[in-house]
């Protein structure tokens, strides 16, 4: 493709990615299935389509990518040999699979729909040979080296139908238009210039005696989506700033992986927005690292994944983590090559290297200040001891300081004589301030109202001088502003002081789950406290189907079971069976263990 005449080199986009993704569709490797509006942000996309793996819990499908993340640390080697860039490629202990992960497709200049890529070697013995490989050359692992084209020649039968769970319905027919031989193409389904239809086909291809079936994908041009604010569950959580956020949610699983692939950023640092954001950023695939070799099992090849486990803190196991580092040599100037490190502020990696360099600077900077201050002790110490040594008139001082204390016990021996005139002097004082308590003189005593401060549910009232009304404003239920809302849609509910109010309203539509509902009560701000309150009120009707409605808390992590790691209550379509609204009170009996106990008032 890239030595296509017509190949633009000057795009930021390459067409790397999308290479790749197209042949994992075009061997059967990967499906896609347009993303619902549970998994892209809507209101920020609009009609622009994303698309996500097929539900593998429905079907033998296993996902493809399993885990996004950002690079923790780069760091650039010199040497008097070499000089390259080493990428540390790490996967934390608490992190599992990406929740879901969104693709799109894009076309530019060099990669459009319904386009022919024709291989035309200068060697014609190359032509069935893929790319900058020849006839006579010899996989290293014994794999054939032969390019697999859309269209080879026209010796081989082909059938597709749009029905893959009906292989009945095959009927001859190829999903391209044009016939050029050694060549690959592009998607057109629906023939109108776009490549953006995700649909399932069931492909044959027969050669005398020897067949083969696969379903094969319609989309194409594809690419991961790195914008996290499309992501609808992260956009919603206003904690999940980056992927490895993401990846450490409460419905992530273990997952095992053979490959990683590489990306890299390019955009023109002059070219900023208001926030410093680079525009027009563009992310390309630098490479595929593959973990292990390709091993042979029987007739099957395959490299050997590795399995990355994450902590399970109901069964006591531990997690693991890995950390990868391909060597990249990207610059081969030795005179210019400096070492810098890329740190983020979640970077879990980086960050501990970071941190144990700080405590030991911080453990020498406690010692190096004890030792300036036993130096500064010693020094006085001496001083103290010169002086004595060395100065007479501290002698005569004393002798002074010692005769002016005589004089002043002298001076005052009149006074320790008379004794019972200062007790009736202090009984005096004593009379007068029963009498100002008491109201029985005329002095008048103003005391300082502005002490008396207003505090959650209380107020003071000043409008009368010199007078203060202290008023109980606390309702028997607080309403917030999301108090009353489409729970299917706001489940994040932010815990109020006191006793709390919380009603689902749909504009009387009723609301048939597809998958379990979880509301968070999020306690970040307001904690539990014993004998608190919240009252949920389920106005619109809401069919759960075979799902639950999940209530969890904690979203500080202080059960240590994860962050709203705590499951208050589980309702399931018993408790939604009356006619009325169903109305459920949740009462804290323990604001330490946060334990509750659930009542339905209706």
């Amino acid at each position: 493709m890239i030595s296509r005449p017509e190949y633009n080199y000057e795009a930021k986009h390459t067409v790397a990615e999308r290479v790749f993704f197209k042949w994992l569709k075009e061997m059967g490797a990967i499906r896609y299935q347009d993303a619902n509006n549970l998994q892209k942000n809507t209101p920020l996309l609009g009609t622009e389509k994303r698309f996500v793996e097929i539900n593998e819990t429905l079907s033998t499908y296993n996902n493809v990518v399993k885990y996004v993340a950002d690079i923790d640390v780069v760091n650039s080697i010199r040497s008097p040999e070499n000089a390259y860039t080493e990428i540390f490629i790490h996967i934390p202990t608490n992190v599992g699979t990406t929740p879901y992960v969104l693709f799109k497709s894009t076309k530019d200049e060099n990669y459009f729909p319904n386009q022919t890529i024709t291989n035309n070697p200068p060697d014609p013995l190359d032509i069935e040979y893929l790319k900058g490989r020849h006839y006579n050359e010899v996989n290293p692992f014994g794999l054939s080296i032969k390019a697999f084209y859309d269209k080879d020649d026209g010796s081989i039968v082909n059938e597709i139908t749009d029905d893959p769970t009906n292989t009945g319905s095959l009927a001859p027919g190829i999903w391209y238009t044009e016939l050029t031989n050694n060549s690959y193409f592009t998607d057109d389904y629906n023939s109108t210039g776009e490549y953006d239809v995700a649909k399932d086909q069931l492909i044959s291809k027969s050669l005398g005696v020897t067949s083969v079936e696969y379903v094969r994908n319609t989309l194409d041009g594809v690419g991961i989506d790195f914008d996290l604010n499309n992501y609808l569950l992260a956009a919603e959580n206003q904690e999940i700033q980056v992927f490895t956020q993401f990846n450490d949610y409460v419905s992530n699983k273990n997952f095992e992986y053979n490959a990683i692939l590489i990306y890299y950023d390019v955009f023109d640092p002059n070219n900023l927005d208001a926030n410093g954001n680079p525009i027009d950023l563009k992310t390309n695939l630098y490479g595929v690292l593959f973990l292990d070799k390709v091993e042979q099992d029987g007739i099957e090849f395959m490299i050997p994944p590795v399995t990355k486990y994450m902590p399970d803190p109901l069964n006591g196991t531990n997690g693991n983590a890995f950390s990868h580092k391909p060597n990249l040599k990207l610059d081969t100037s030795v005179e210019n090559v400096l070492v810098e490190k890329s740190i983020n502020d979640y970077s879990t990696f980086s960050l501990d290297l970071f941190l144990d360099v700080l405590t030991e600077f911080k453990q020498l900077q406690v010692l190096y200040n004890d030792k300036i201050l036993q130096l500064d002790e010693l020094s006085q110490q001496v001083d103290n001891l010169t002086d004595l040594l060395i100065n007479q008139e501290d002698q005569k001082e004393l002798d002074i300081k010692i005769t002016n204390l005589e004089t002043s016990v002298t001076a005052s021996q009149s006074l320790f004589d008379n004794t019972q005139a200062v007790v009736k002097m202090i009984e005096n004082v004593n009379d007068k301030v029963n009498d100002i308590i008491a109201g029985t003189t005329s002095i008048e005593v103003s005391y300082n109202l502005d002490a008396i401060k207003s505090g959650p549910g209380i107020t003071i009232d000043r409008s009368i001088p010199n007078r203060v009304r202290i008023l109980n404003t606390n309702q028997e239920y607080n309403i917030e502003n999301t108090s009353i809302s489409n729970l299917f849609i706001n489940n994040n509910i932010k815990l109020g002081r006191f006793s709390n109010y919380v009603r689902h309203e749909n504009a009387g539509i009723e609301i048939s789950l597809d998958r379990d509902l979880q509301l968070f009560i999020d306690d970040s701000d307001i904690t539990w406290s014993k004998g608190q309150s919240m009252q949920l009120v389920f106005k619109d009707p809401i069919d759960l189907n075979i799902y639950n409605i999940k209530i969890y808390t904690d979203a500080l992590n202080r059960l240590n079971l994860g962050s709203f790691g705590k499951l208050i209550v589980t309702f399931d379509d018993t408790d939604f069976l009356t006619d009325n609204d169903p109305i459920f009170q949740i009462t804290c009996t323990d604001k330490d263990l946060l334990t509750f106990k659930i009542d339905k008032i209706r």
